[in-house]
């Protein structure tokens, strides 16, 4: 009787083990403290966050909003009526609307929006970057679920900057998105398919971008949105001694938005990039977003002012808005404003990479059959404004037509991801970590 009662008990755990959502996907064995690189994830669902780090007892974590859509619903969006070469900064705050609605009330929890639910994109919570047994890398962390981004170097945003930030970010995407989001990834114990990245008319994307600076460094950042995030004291890649995470206070700057609209005729998409200011006279954060800009096309054939330096309206562009309202260094500290644009005056957003742009990086996402993601832009270290060359210019400047579409580069062939950093760098991810588990690591 004795043993049936203990083999029923130990049956009961098993059930409940495989009934679990998370599973095993944020726990990690240790050893003397040492922590266990090698993770196997068995669980049904997508893994949340990175699992080298676990969160104190009481935390609600973070949760991958993956229940994705079976069946494409659409809607009538209210930018739709609105033409953006015209009307750009109109479209850019209906879109931006729409993507706050329901969502500041759950803390940006997607799927706990009662107006619409929002959706994560999987396999970004370990990039397999290691130095020795501490994880360095971009991978979601577990109280936002946010992910590493583009580290500002000094003084690349305001004259007080002296340090250079660590910038953190989450995104999501609506309906639309989605179900595509769901074609691309079909389980957790199957293959993605770059092939059905296809996002259908109405598709939008927004991310919320922060920064570990305080108002002592950007001034402007006065009386924005404060996250808790489990990050690092500083670049781990660079000067930190310290690699491991710890719970640190981040602050809004920046909020990209992405719409797939078919007006925009060579690229298929519109991005736009708002920044804080905390001078603004709105009476929520979201009042005090500025729009930067809008951009629908590379210009590709645009060269003018390709190596100039700064912030600056380009007047031979035609595939994009810049709001002349923040160029140039301003009096009042507590004002936003830019020093720097894109290549040759193009859209970027304040914490980008100044020898790039919002389409041209996004145009560049694809991915080859072993999981090894396209160069979004000639981005080596000796790469400056200055010497930007021409020729990288059209290579990675080029239009890039949406979709699913064969694309070669020095005789390598790839797949594009529809404008989809997020899911070209998953796929990487993803076939990083199956070559590690399988001992296949350089």
């Amino acid at each position: 009787m004795r043993q049936r009662l203990e083999f029923l008990s130990i049956l009961m755990v098993l059930i409940f083990l495989v009934g679990c959502q998370q599973s095993l996907q944020n726990r990690v064995s240790s050893k003397k403290g040492t922590i266990t690189k090698k993770i196997i994830y068995t669980a049904s669902l997508y893994p949340s966050y990175n699992a080298n780090y676990v969160p104190p007892v009481g935390l609600k974590p973070f949760e991958l909003s993956q229940d994705y859509p079976k069946e494409l619903v659409l809607e009538n969006y209210p930018w739709q009526s609105i033409d953006f070469t015209k009307n750009p900064q109109l479209y850019m705050h209906k879109v931006l609307y729409y993507c706050l609605e329901g969502n500041t009330d759950v803390d940006f929890r997607g799927q706990e929006n009662r107006i619409r639910k929002w959706y994560h994109a999987p396999w970004l919570h370990d990039d397999e970057k290691y130095a020795g047994t501490d994880y360095i890398g971009n991978g979601r962390e577990y109280i936002h679920g946010m992910t590493r981004e583009f580290a500002t170097p000094k003084y690349k945003l305001h004259d007080l900057q002296d340090v250079e930030l660590e910038n953190w970010a989450v995104g999501m995407y609506n309906s639309p998105g989605g179900y595509t989001l769901g074609q691309v990834w079909p389980g957790a114990k199957q293959s993605p398919d770059p092939g059905k990245s296809h996002f259908p008319e109405g598709t939008v994307s927004f991310k919320l971008l922060f920064t570990d600076a305080d108002t002592k460094k950007l001034p402007f950042l006065n009386n924005t949105l404060e996250w808790k995030a489990n990050i690092y004291l500083c670049n781990p890649n660079a000067e930190c001694v310290n690699k491991k995470r710890i719970d640190r206070t981040v602050r809004l700057l920046q909020i990209d938005i992405a719409v797939k609209d078919r007006r925009a005729l060579k690229t298929g998409w519109v991005y736009g990039t708002f920044m804080y200011d905390g001078s603004g006279k709105g009476k929520t954060v979201w009042e005090r977003m500025v729009p930067v800009g809008l951009s629908w096309g590379n210009d590709s054939g645009v060269v003018k002012d390709l190596n100039r330096d700064g912030a600056f309206i380009n007047r031979e562009l035609t595939e994009s808005f810049i709001n002349p309202a923040l160029i140039g260094s301003k009096e009042n500290y507590y004002a936003a404003f830019l020093k720097y644009h894109g290549l040759g005056g193009r859209l970027n957003g304040p914490i980008d990479n100044p020898v790039s742009s919002c389409i041209s990086c996004h145009g560049n996402a694809a991915v080859n059959d072993r999981g090894v993601t396209l160069p979004l832009g000639d981005f080596k270290s000796s790469t400056t404004r200055q010497n930007y060359s021409q020729e990288s210019f059209r290579q990675f400047f080029k239009d890039i037509a949406p979709g699913a579409n064969g694309i070669s580069y020095k005789g390598e062939n790839y797949v594009t991801t529809d404008y989809s950093l997020q899911i070209s760098t998953g796929i990487r991810n993803y076939y990083a970590n199956k070559k590690s588990l399988s001992g296949n690591e350089k």
